[in-house]
């Protein structure tokens, strides 16, 4: 499934029309800066990136941080999308400059008496957005619980190899960093670059930076 945008298949001209019944507003966020932060609530509000790229963090009982996913513009994130988690609060950091619109997540949901095509077009838009959130989730999970360091990278980059253009010898990019991704899969750095380092001696992988080949 296409990964799918809140504005997609709304005209400028309808898009422009129905914005002001969700009561958006706007801020602007500087690097490092906090946008958001939430609990599993009720939902209050839903935030879209315009511009900029951020990161969504989960925070545990014991204080500590965890990458759950880079936020791109486009991207819709906030209370509705929150797993169901006692004693978890969700951090979201602006990692560049940012510009977020924040709507009225009951004027979504509960449309005006004249409700549109194109309201509800948002409104399965959301749904959907919500159902690829969960599966994105549910695919970080898993990939935490997998036993070692190997077992981690070799079921993250089968992944990434599933949904990542190709060129004619097989060769994709993984759209996060190694840093990113040594966060993401929550393992050190630098045990992370040895076993890379010793999955290509194996000949199980091959490339360069973000640039991998398989072989298995």
């Amino acid at each position: 499934m296409d990964k799918r945008n809140f504005f997609d298949d709304v005209s400028k001209e309808s898009m422009e029309m129905i914005i002001p019944c969700f009561k958006p507003y706007w801020k602007n966020y500087k690097a490092g800066e906090t946008i958001l932060t939430y609990e599993p609530d009720t939902p209050k509000r839903v935030e879209i990136l315009e511009h900029g790229l951020a990161k969504l963090q989960i925070l545990n009982e014991d204080g500590d941080l965890f990458l759950m996913e880079h936020i791109r513009e486009g991207d819709v994130f906030g209370e509705p999308f929150a797993l169901p988690l006692d004693k978890f609060a969700y951090i979201v950091t602006a990692d560049t400059d940012c510009r977020v619109m924040f709507l009225d997540y009951n004027h979504i949901i509960k449309p005006c008496e004249n409700l549109c095509e194109h309201h509800s077009q948002l409104i399965s838009n959301l749904f959907i957005m919500a159902a690829q959130k969960s599966q994105e989730l549910s695919l970080h999970i898993s990939l935490l619980h997998q036993n070692t360091i190997r077992q981690k990278l070799i079921a993250y980059l089968s992944y990434a190899a599933s949904v990542s253009k190709k060129d004619s010898e097989g060769r994709f990019t993984i759209p996060i960093s190694l840093v990113d991704l040594a966060e993401y899969l929550s393992i050190d750095r630098s045990a992370m670059m040895r076993e890379i380092k010793s999955m290509k001696n194996d000949g199980l992988i091959s490339g360069n930076r973000r640039e991998f080949i398989l072989h298995f």
